[in-house]
């Protein structure tokens, strides 16, 4: 397995046993300080900060009990220190406004600091 395969492997790893214990500091735990995030109504969060409230905020109330499965679809070295990834996500939500099964594509930037890979940029979309 390449590198960068199994660095962002462990990093998806991490988003989804944090989204699964509905935790949103653990899932922000893997972006960087001044992370963008786009969440798949196009809504932009900057920062971990707001990126943990604001998943704190939906584990909460509309994807509350909800079960995300994440699989790494692709992965591309853009730069030595610079990590594209592109991974399928499906979520299972048991009740409320957006119950039933939802798919997602999303885009992960890495970038390396020292010894980490902080995801800089993400940018999630609702496949229909």
């Amino acid at each position: 397995m390449d590198p960068g395969d199994q660095i962002v492997a462990n990093i998806v790893n991490e988003l989804e046993s944090a989204w699964n214990a509905a935790d949103g500091v653990a899932f922000a735990r893997p972006f960087a300080e001044n992370a963008d995030f786009v969440n798949i109504r196009g809504e932009h969060h900057r920062t971990r900060e707001a990126i943990a409230k604001g998943h704190q905020a939906i584990f909460s109330s509309v994807y509350k009990g909800s079960v995300v499965r994440l699989q790494v679809a692709a992965v591309r070295t853009l730069a030595p220190a610079v990590l594209l990834a592109h991974v399928k996500s499906r979520l299972k939500v048991p009740t409320g406004p957006l119950a039933g099964e939802h798919q997602a594509l999303f885009s992960l930037v890495l970038v390396r600091d020292q010894d980490d890979w902080p995801i800089v940029a993400f940018h999630n979309t609702l496949v229909t």
